[in-house]
């Protein structure tokens, strides 16, 4: 089966995420593609004193990463397949379209979309707008409440 190409999930500790990347996981399988995951470790607030401020950029960095290899194991075990990971530090929407810019393989951006969370409209908006400007990969929008069997339908 030819690859084609690279799906991009961008996720947080969220429950949407986990669906978000299960659902691309199933894309990938049935298109042959690869599933990349992204996660993205803003940084602290600069207030704080720059030892204080090492230990809590350190400690993020640590939750990321037991974080991204949970959802890694998560998607072996859904879907049998091995997914790349990637975390970023800095501005969570400027840093997922870096990640997108700088592989031309990528060719689906996919997130979560939690039930009443303002915080992710606003990124998915913001994300949308730069993605007519900046980027010619489509955006999946995947409800966080869809089940195994909705996923499977709907890949």
């Amino acid at each position: 089966m030819e690859q084609s190409g690279k799906y991009l999930v961008c996720v947080d500790k969220s429950e949407s995420s986990r669906v978000a990347l299960h659902f691309a996981c199933k894309k990938a399988l049935k298109r042959g593609g690869v599933v990349e995951i992204l996660h993205i470790v803003t940084p602290a607030d600069m207030q704080n004193l720059f030892g204080v401020m090492g230990k809590m950029r350190e400690e993020q960095r640590q939750e990321a990463e037991i974080l991204v290899k949970s959802l890694s194991e998560s998607a072996f075990q859904y879907a049998g397949i091995t997914s790349e990971i990637h975390i970023r530090e800095g501005r969570l929407g400027e840093e997922i379209i870096n990640a997108t810019l700088e592989d031309s393989n990528v060719n689906m951006l996919v997130l979560g979309a939690a039930a009443n969370s303002k915080e992710r409209g606003q990124l998915i908006n913001w994300l949308a707008e730069k993605l007519g400007d900046r980027l010619l990969i489509p955006l999946m929008i995947v409800p966080g409440n869809l089940t195994d069997l909705q996923i499977d339908e709907l890949s």
